[in-house]
């Protein structure tokens, strides 16, 4: 087998969502018990492999990757499909109107047990029919320009910078005919809003919009590192929903589809994976700054923004009480690189801002690189150190909720103590010595 054609596999399978199971996003505690479905939610899996190595793309539409799901499940298929571990890649797409497969914030949803059995089910399900249909193929790649600007800085509406590319590849097969068309941005998947109807959100849309234009017979969104890019809404009222969605998908698959016929072939062999559990910097958690803290916090009141002080007082409340019992807040997550040929795939757990994946890629050896990010655990923000510098304390921003505040000091959200300015270099580095 040469590295020209290497085998890959695909298939894809609707997520079925218990009816009144809550959907994940928005806000602490609001309750969004599953109506129906808007759109169903997809697990899709990639599968490539050369004559010795296998790896393996597991992309499902929910918000994030949750490490205790995920890595039992990478355990379960490497022993049940012969694939090495660090092979195996689990992403989000970060739709903010589906269930959660593992905890995340405290009140932001809680986890449906049902879901999860099925979310189980149905990536081993979808795994081995992937695998059943690897066949010969041949890669294209690219990178389309976004024509019209898709979305904003959230964290620096004025002068951010927001993701000015689609990156691109298409698998091939020797008849010509395109099997896979995988493509990767960094937006914000918040487009349908606090809406209790499944939805796999813009990124969703243009998946449909892919395959109704007969792009590929499947395609795969990989989620961009997207922590600080929000859509654009040129439809603010909640019942113009439907029409945020579409001019979001129909411009994005528009701009890809200007530029389908317009790359280059790579190779995608040898294939190889690195994968590393490392412990993240954080700062200590010491009960009586918490304490003080959250004295502190209600004194702001009253305030408009009572709800999110209130949240963040109980946090850290908690986070005290959890310290002076002896609680391990060590936060030990997956960093994973994934290289076929000339494509290299680094996927970040949590959701790094756009600077960090832009900064992978433009320092990755390979020709082409990709940053994915909300992939195989729930870091929470990795903000960047000018926020860090910004923010130097809880009571330097009226508004809990502000962005770029709400980035660095929200990690009491999901009782994780906060990470240290550093944490942006320290993830990167690591990333890069992987290969």
């Amino acid at each position: 087998m040469s590295e020209h054609l290497c085998k890959a596999g695909c298939a894809e399978k609707v997520l079925e969502v218990p009816l009144l199971a809550e959907l994940a996003g928005y806000g602490p505690f609001l309750g969004r018990r599953n109506l129906g479905v808007r759109d169903p939610l997809y697990c899709r899996v990639l599968s490539i492999s050369d004559k010795l190595e296998r790896n393996l793309i597991i992309v499902t539409d929910v918000m994030a990757s949750a490490e205790t799901e995920c890595r039992p499940m990478r355990k379960q298929l490497s022993e049940s499909f012969e694939i090495r571990p660090e092979g195996i890649l689990f992403v989000a797409t970060h739709t903010h109107s589906a269930p959660l497969i593992g905890a995340s914030d405290i009140g932001y949803g809680e986890v449906c047990p049902e879901f999860v059995e099925i979310w189980r089910k149905t990536v081993i399900e979808t795994v081995r029919e992937a695998l059943d249909n690897e066949e010969p193929v041949r890669a294209v790649a690219g990178r389309a320009a976004i024509r019209k600007q898709l979305g904003t800085n959230r964290a620096d509406p004025q002068h951010g910078h927001t993701d000015p590319l689609i990156r691109w590849m298409k698998l091939l097969r020797q008849d010509g005919s395109c099997k896979v068309l995988l493509h990767n941005h960094a937006m914000h998947g918040v487009v349908f809003g606090r809406h209790r109807y499944v939805s796999a959100d813009w990124m969703g849309d243009a998946n449909r919009k892919i395959k109704q234009r007969g792009l590929a017979d499947i395609p795969f969104f990989l989620y961009g590192c997207s922590g600080d890019i929000n859509v654009i809404w040129t439809h603010p009222k909640p019942e113009e929903r439907d029409q945020n969605l579409e001019w979001i998908s129909e411009s994005y698959v528009n701009d890809l589809e200007a530029d389908i016929d317009n790359g280059s072939e790579i190779t995608l062999g040898p294939v190889q994976a690195a994968l590393e559990t490392v412990e993240f910097p954080t700062e200590p958690v010491i009960p009586d700054e918490y304490r003080g803290i959250a004295r502190k916090l209600l004194d702001k009141l009253p305030s408009k923004h009572e709800v999110l002080l209130r949240y963040i007082h109980d946090r850290m409340l908690e986070m005290a009480v959890m310290a002076e019992r002896g609680h391990d807040f060590r936060v030990f997550q997956d960093l994973q690189a994934l290289r076929t040929g000339d494509l290299t795939i680094y996927a970040v757990p949590g959701e790094p801002f756009f600077s960090l994946g832009e900064n992978l890629m433009e320092k990755a050896a390979s020709p082409f690189a990709l940053a994915v990010s909300v992939a195989n655990g729930d870091a929470g923000y990795l903000p960047t150190p000018e926020l860090f510098k910004q923010y130097p304390d809880p009571f330097c921003c009226d508004d809990y909720g502000a962005f770029g505040f709400y980035e660095v000091w929200f990690g009491p959200g999901l009782l994780r103590a906060k990470f240290k300015p550093n944490i942006v270099a320290f993830v990167a580095e690591k990333l890069l010595s992987l290969f």
